[in-house]
């Protein structure tokens, strides 16, 4: 049950950030907002396309498209909206609220004042968000494994050596590769939620979560397959481009990754392995103090050739006549 929870939650996301621009009652949309962790409060005078509030509660007593309420409450006085999704928690549509299309509702319960109106329906379980959830799903893993492999063959013909040292640090310093895959996966997401605090700083969290580290965990998933390709190839070092390491390395870790519960332990580890590799060449490239070239040194000149001295003559011989 508590698995087909998270896929409603995805799904209702996913419902609510792909709502259209038309807001209830032919009102102009002014905005989405996006409550995690937190508590949140729309006027009857505000009007918004998208709602989503993720572990908080929501009063609303505004105008929206779309209203997302997941582990929290939703209570709705005198609001008018198109939409409403429910997950883990609890819709309260009080007086003179209006839903003029259909309710969603996730192992949720409603509460309904007599003047409330739904001019939907009223729909429990996850039904068709399951089924959407599953095609989606099987699409995006067909993306995946095309993409990693894709990723694995071009590292492969652009960086052969940075795969293959990276790749052997894995086995040859453990150690210090899980240090880094923690200092990586711990320090990183940090940041980012230190920067998400400012407005400044928000595009920069937002480029840190959804593309600087799933860069560097699809780069170090690559760089273990890489390992492990070579190890069952038998990849001689150095020689040519681990082509073959790469491709067989990926495809195993792919095929292992799509077994149940212990395929996405395997992947996560090797991504984890991977990256803290990467990450520890990086640390190790960092502290490697770039060697500046001195003045030239010029060149010593030769010594003077040593002066050529005739041979000595030898003495007439003197006759005794």
């Amino acid at each position: 049950m508590r698995k087909a929870l998270v896929l409603a939650v995805l799904t209702a996301l996913l419902l609510a950030l792909m709502a259209g621009p038309a807001a209830a009652q032919g009102a102009d949309d002014e905005g989405v907002l996006i409550r995690l962790g937190g508590n949140a409060a729309v006027p009857a005078d505000e009007t918004l396309d998208v709602v989503v509030v993720v572990g908080g509660d929501l009063d609303f007593e505004g105008t929206a498209t779309t209203v997302v309420v997941v582990d929290g409450r939703a209570d709705l006085i005198g609001a008018t909206i198109e939409t409403l999704v429910v997950v883990d928690g609890t819709a309260n549509l009080g007086a003179d609220t209006l839903v003029t299309g259909d309710i969603r509702l996730v192992e949720s319960d409603i509460i309904r004042d007599p003047s409330a109106t739904v001019e939907g329906s009223i729909q429990t379980g996850t039904g068709d968000f399951t089924r959407g959830f599953w095609i989606l799903g099987v699409l995006f893993m067909i993306g995946w494994a095309v993409m990693t492999i894709l990723a694995a063959l071009a590292l492969a013909a652009v960086a052969p050596n940075f795969a293959r040292r990276t790749g052997r640090t894995i086995t040859t310093d453990l150690g210090r590769t899980i240090l880094a895959g923690l200092f990586l996966w711990i320090v990183a997401p940090t940041v980012g939620i230190v920067l998400f605090s400012s407005i400044i700083g928000i595009a920069t969290a937002l480029t840190i979560w959804f593309v600087v580290l799933p860069a560097i965990g699809l780069i170090g998933f690559v760089v273990a397959g890489v390992r492990l390709g070579e190890y069952i190839t038998g990849g001689q070092e150095g020689i040519g481009h681990p082509y073959l390491p790469a491709l067989t390395g990926s495809v195993i870790l792919l095929a292992v990754g799509a077994i149940p519960f212990v395929g996405s332990i395997v992947v996560a580890v090797a991504g984890f392995l991977g990256s803290g590799a990467v990450a520890l060449h990086a640390l190790q490239a960092a502290r490697t103090e770039p060697q500046v070239p001195g003045p030239p040194v010029s060149a010593a000149p030769a010594p003077a050739p040593a002066p050529v001295l005739p041979a000595p003559v030898p003495p007439a011989p003197v006759s005794d006549s």
